[in-house]
């Protein structure tokens, strides 16, 4: 069947064409404007929320990436790092940061910056949660400059600072001859409780001694006063004494780091702001020292000083009355020769009621000073004397001599000059053991020792010669003496009955004797007794007595 084809004849209906209506569109212009809205309120609120701008100097930029790391004040973001650059000189890196506006009280004199990484160390672990999150920069300031934002460029700290800011407590100054193995975050102790650390460290002026801040926590710094005294605490203390063996520490990390302690002796007194505590090498040595006033003294000796050293003691009348604080080699000019200056302190009130007495009219330091005066001119003196020979360590004794002064103006000025007298003992005792070793010296050892090898040679050949000729000659001795004791042996034992006899014989002489005695004894008082017998008794009144009637 085939597909019916059109009629190509038949006119198809027209097509109708229809207009669609044209519509606005003005409203997309909407679109950018509220973008534009939008961005520039964006703009708006960053740049109303911006604080200043601030850049801070480190020696490297380790661990820091620009637009990441945070700047953290009291764990709370207030900035951000945009930019890390080198110095003019490429010896340092700049870090500029952006913060934000309620941190803008940040940039100002008391502001200090440093970058937090892990460590760990003596005083514990820290900053481990930057091995996740990174390192950042945290920031500390004084609150007393928090109204005064003015400073916009900081050198940052290589390391975080031993307090921050808001810690209460309390900052004191300690003078010490040397620093040891002190440093920042050493740790303080008060009856073995952690109850600060040390700060810092620096030179005085002079150079001489080494001034150490220390930080005390509250509420511990109360007890800090005028009688507070400070000493090192490092490694471990031993005293062997008559009471035994006495071990002390603080704790392990003062064992490895070192450590500080203080302690209360006497009744508190008031401090000053400007006071500086002296730091002592160890408890011992803060205990010696006494409550009471203190008198410093000069003393001149131009003989040698040997033995004598800083914190020896001063001694009078065999009481330790003070110690040793230094010991100067000097030159005299006018006389062109050396002397050695000692300076020392004398602590009084160990002369108990003696210096009881005393205080009743000595108020002050110049009172007690004018006292020593009239001593000094007494004879009071002061001579090296040996402590020990064998150490060859010395000490200050002070007594009464009769040497007359060489300078009669004595002055009561402090430190109070005291005269010495030279150390006789001392010297002789030099001397004697310079002559000893002298004569020791003049000892022929080598000779000696010679002579003493060839006598030990002739010694050895005697021997050998005993051994050979004079050991046969004797064991022949000995065996003909063996037998000859055998034989008496024999004879003792065969005489067995003889020791009897012999009693017997002695007792009949015995009696013998007796008898001879008797009759010279009778002869002696009657002669005629021989030839008449011996007389009958007379009775007589004065033998029978006067009992008769």
């Amino acid at each position: 069947m085939q597909p019916t084809q059109p009629d190509p004849k038949k006119e198809l209906p027209a097509p109708r064409v229809i207009r669609k209506r044209r519509r606005s569109q003005g409203w997309v212009w909407l679109i950018p404007i509220a973008a534009a809205f939008i961005g520039l309120s964006i703009i708006w609120h960053e740049m109303s929320n911006r604080g200043p701008r601030i850049t801070i100097t480190f020696q490297s930029a380790s661990g820091l990436e620009e637009g990441k790391t945070q700047i953290r004040y009291r764990d709370v973001v207030v900035g951000v790092v945009d930019d890390i650059r080198l110095s003019e000189n490429r010896d340092q890196v700049l870090v500029r940061a952006q913060l934000d506006k309620d941190a803008a009280g940040l940039a100002n004199e008391g502001t200090v910056f440093w970058v937090v990484r892990p460590s760990i160390g003596l005083e514990g672990v820290s900053g481990l949660a930057t091995l996740l999150s990174g390192s950042y920069i945290e920031a500390d300031t004084d609150s007393a400059f928090l109204d005064d934002p003015n400073k916009f460029s900081f050198v940052g700290l290589e390391k975080p600072p031993p307090i921050k800011s808001d810690r209460p407590g309390t900052t004191y100054r300690l003078r010490a001859d040397s620093l040891g193995s002190l440093g920042a975050g050493t740790p303080i102790y008060f009856l073995r409780i952690p109850v600060g650390i040390v700060t810092g460290y620096e030179l005085d002026e002079g150079g001489q001694f080494v001034d150490i801040n220390v930080f005390i926590d509250a509420p511990y710094d109360k007890y800090v006063s005028g009688s507070t005294r400070f000493w090192n605490e490092s490694g471990i203390y031993f005293n062997i004494n008559a009471e035994g063996l006495t071990v002390r520490t603080e704790s392990l990390a003062s064992i490895i780091s070192g450590g500080l302690a203080f302690a209360n002796f006497g009744p508190a007194k008031s401090l000053g702001e400007k006071d500086v505590f002296k730091l002592y090498t160890d408890r011992s040595q803060a205990e010696q020292v006494p409550t009471g006033v203190a008198i410093p003294i000069a003393m001149y000796f131009e003989q040698s000083t040997r033995g004598l050293d800083v914190g020896a003691s001063i001694e009078f009348q065999g009481l330790k009355l003070g110690m040793v604080e230094s010991v100067e080699l000097r030159f005299d000019r006018l006389r062109m020769r050396m002397y050695t200056k000692v300076l020392g302190t004398l602590y009084p009130s160990r002369l108990g009621p003696a210096f009881e007495r005393m205080a009743e009219r000595s108020r002050d330091l110049k009172d007690i000073a004018a006292n020593m005066v009239d001593f000094v001119e007494r004879g009071l003196r002061a001579q090296l004397k040996s402590s020990n020979i064998l150490s060859g360590s010395a000490f200050v004794e002070l007594g009464y001599h009769d040497t007359p002064l060489k300078d009669k103006d004595i002055k009561a000025d402090l430190p109070f000059v005291i005269p010495t007298v030279p150390s006789e003992s001392l010297q002789d005792l030099q001397k004697q053991i310079t002559s000893i070793v002298d004569q020791l010296e003049k000892i022929p050892f080598e000779s000696i020792g010679t002579n003493l090898d060839e006598s030990l040679k002739e010694i050895t050949q005697m021997v050998r010669n005993m051994d050979s000729s004079v050991t046969p000659e004797l064991t022949r001795s000995l065996v003909a003496l063996r037998k000859t004791l055998d034989e008496l042996d024999g004879l003792l034992a065969a005489s067995g009955s003889i020791p009897g006899q012999v009693d017997s014989s002695l007792r009949e002489i015995d009696r013998t004797i007796r008898s001879t005695r008797a009759l010279i004894d009778e002869l002696r008082a009657r002669p005629n007794s021989i030839i008449f017998g011996t007389p009958g008794q007379d009775y007589s009144r004065d033998t029978l007595g006067d009992n008769q009637p």
